[in-house]
């Protein structure tokens, strides 16, 4: 779920959109009997998959659909082009008449770039795509809303289209000046940052520049692309910019921006990534779900299910402890064909996506990470397209980052101070003389650690938690009543705690206190040295703590923690694995907000 709206949901319960619109990206269809355009087996599932995906994008009967290019894998300049493309019409013909293409490279030939791997576009492969696909730039209305193609193969190629394209654009831009657009291409602009190294995977300049100049004078509200198989957000002043996945295969070249061995086929199978979108369009702002295929369709023969259609989108009310990098670019190794001579930077996005699709729209990080200055910018971000963020600072904050909390308070849902004692003694004093001032919610957790526990013998074992131990509920009393500005605890909830029991005593304490609260529910054991890697169990924990949420009024929810936890101390399965995928209890979160199942 992305809004460009500044709520949590994208638009209120009851706002019904002006109208739906369909995505899908980069099918990579083949001709019927295949061809040999690619050495890698996974493109032999491309067509099934494509076919698949038509259909579940049919079952929820868009107003329309576009498909931001790579309709085809063959190149324009090999025999099986044609057969390809008469193949990919009939795989989406079911998408029905109101299907809009968008040229990709595959469709149409390379941007101009000296050590791309395949042919440039050229005026043989415009005529070609234009005899299969249509106009390769046009503009349409729905709803007073504009929404505009471009072919972007054709930016810096310094050809008669090009100046044509640039021409009709700015034209078309004027001509519906003040009216909302959304732009379709088939490259991004970007992918980490406007003035990134150009690479296979963005606009060079000048053309980029040009575009987002584009961009922020016409207001134009999200520019939509494929061509990287893989997720990316970005924001050029208000305007969202979607890099979407495929139907196909992923770019194995991207793995590298997860902590683990390789998805099948060095990454080009990863099949926790395939997917097509819906976007709905209100009257202000709009909202795009990012719906998973999970590779099916591979068989021609198997039976697609269509029963499945969007749901209520259901907010899930859990506040997920980022404890990965979430924000940080890093750099790819320059590798072949795509990037041997320049080195591309990218993040990993997919928190945000899979955020999404769980109805997850409140996180929890490092105050720290408020003022970083690559994780900043990313909190911003991500608040644009609907989270909010829980911040902890070791102590009370100075009277200055207080007052750069304040100047952030619209991002922000709570700042938990941790305190190291169980009587808060250790920071009695400033919390007694700290203010406020009107800014965010203010709670005290403690850092527990593995020398508060009794001693037995040598027995011992370096651990450190975060909450309020349940036992030391009346030593920290005194703390609060010292002091006004305060007025949340975090208690921690363990393994062994019986969650329903144990939620019940919070809220309870915190009425009976005139406080609020929040339970940090861990899916650590308690030993660091012991993994808890039962899904089932897990997917069990997750599921009922959703259930009892809506009965507790003063209490929040914590989950700890987002992604596993595979390596290091207390290892543990998170919502997602280290491929960003989903685990169980993660998918169980996904299929509870996309299709309201229980």
């Amino acid at each position: 779920m992305s809004t460009s709206k500044n709520d949590t949901d994208g638009a209120s319960p009851v706002e019904e959109p002006l109208f739906t619109f369909a995505i899908i990206t980069d099918t990579h269809i083949r001709p019927p009997g295949g061809d040999d355009s690619s050495p890698f087996a996974v493109n032999d599932l491309a067509n099934g998959r494509a076919r698949y995906a038509a259909a579940k994008i049919a079952a929820h009967k868009p107003d329309f659909t576009l498909h931001l290019g790579d309709m085809v894998h063959p190149l324009p300049h090999l025999p099986t082009y044609g057969p390809a493309a008469e193949e990919a019409l009939k795989i989406l013909k079911p998408l029905g008449p109101d299907l809009h293409f968008v040229p990709g490279n595959h469709d149409v030939g390379d941007k101009p770039m000296p050590a791309s791997p395949a042919g440039p576009v050229d005026d043989h492969s415009v005529a070609l795509f234009e005899k299969y696909f249509g106009a390769g730039h046009a503009g349409f209305e729905q709803n007073g809303v504009q929404f505009i193609i471009i072919n972007s193969s054709l930016v810096n190629s310094g050809s008669a289209h090009e100046d044509a394209q640039r021409i009709w654009l700015e034209e078309y831009l004027t001509a519906h000046a003040g009216e909302r657009t959304f732009l379709f291409s088939h490259y991004p602009p970007m992918i980490d940052q406007p003035d990134e190294h150009s690479h296979y995977d963005n606009y060079d300049e000048p053309g980029r520049s040009w575009l987002l100049e584009l961009v922020r004078q016409h207001k134009i509200e999200a520019v939509f692309s494929g061509h990287v198989h893989q997720f990316f957000f970005n924001r050029v002043e208000d305007a969202h910019l979607y890099c979407l996945p495929p139907t196909s295969f992923t770019r194995q070249d991207y793995s590298e921006l997860y902590d683990v061995e390789p998805a099948d086929q060095f990454g080009r199978n990863d099949e926790g990534k395939f997917s097509y979108a819906l976007v709905d369009v209100f009257r202000e702002g709009h909202k795009l779900s990012v719906y998973p295929t999970d590779g099916e369709g591979h068989a021609e023969s198997k039976s697609i299910s269509l029963e499945e259609a969007p749901g209520e989108h259901t907010l899930t009310p859990l506040t997920l402890h980022l404890r990965h990098g979430w924000a940080r670019a890093r750099d790819l190794p320059y590798n072949g064909p795509m990037e041997e001579f320049t080195r591309k930077r990218a993040r990993n996005d997919y928190a945000l996506q899979r955020l999404w699709q769980m109805g997850i729209t409140r996180v929890r990080t490092p105050l720290s990470d408020l003022f970083d200055h690559e994780y900043g910018p990313r909190v911003h971000d991500f608040h644009a397209a609907g989270c909010t963020f829980t911040f902890f600072h070791s102590g009370v904050p100075d009277a200055d980052l207080w007052k750069r909390c304040n100047d952030n308070a619209h991002l922000i849902d709570a700042v938990e101070f941790v305190t190291f004692a169980a009587d808060a003694s250790d920071i009695a004093d400033d919390l007694a003389a700290f203010d406020c001032g009107g800014g965010p919610p203010v709670y005290l957790g403690k850092s527990h650690s593995s020398a508060d526990e009794p001693k037995e013998g040598s027995k011992f074992a370096h651990s450190v938690s975060f909450g309020f131990k349940w036992e030391d509920r009346q030593k920290l009393l005194p703390a609060f009543k010292m002091q006004k500005t305060v007025r949340g605890v975090v208690f921690q909830v363990n393994l062994q705690d019986d969650l329903q029991t144990r939620l019940a005593e919070i809220e309870r304490f915190a009425e009976e206190n005139e406080l609020l609260a929040a339970a940090n529910i861990r899916l650590a054991h308690i030993s660091p040295a012991i993994a808890n890697f039962d899904d089932a169990a897990i997917v069990e924990r997750v599921a009922e703590a959703v259930a009892i949420a809506p009965r507790l009024e003063r209490t929040n929810l914590q989950l700890d923690t987002f992604a596993d936890i595979d390596r290091g101390y207390h290892p543990r399965h998170g919502l997602l694995d280290r491929r960003f995928n989903f685990r169980t209890a993660g998918r169980f979160l996904m299929e509870r907000h996309m299709y309201g199942k229980p």
